[in-house]
């Protein structure tokens, strides 16, 4: 896997869009988690999905894919890389 952005990167992205914006942080968050469950729905439809979910917003990202994914009935198990109470 080649990184296409550090932490540090897609957390100054957030936080512009964010302010420049006005998007609120969980609404951005709910969506980029829709989007990415919505990516993985397409492309393995019914196949069982590992969701790594690390500490901060990324973190809270992958639940909210996982939420999704569940939610159109795909089997989803979230392996929590950090304690919940991280989260940003």
């Amino acid at each position: 896997m080649i990184p296409l952005f550090s932490g540090d990167s897609v957390a100054r992205i957030d936080q512009a869009t964010i302010g420049r914006v006005g998007i609120p942080g969980r609404v951005l968050m709910e969506q980029a988690g829709r989007a990415v469950a919505e990516s993985i729905r397409r492309r393995w439809p019914e196949r069982p999905v590992r969701v790594f979910a690390g500490k901060g917003n990324n973190g809270g990202d992958g639940y909210v894919a996982a939420r999704w994914l569940q939610h159109f009935g795909q089997p989803v198990q979230v392996l929590a890389l950090a304690p919940t109470e991280s989260l940003a």
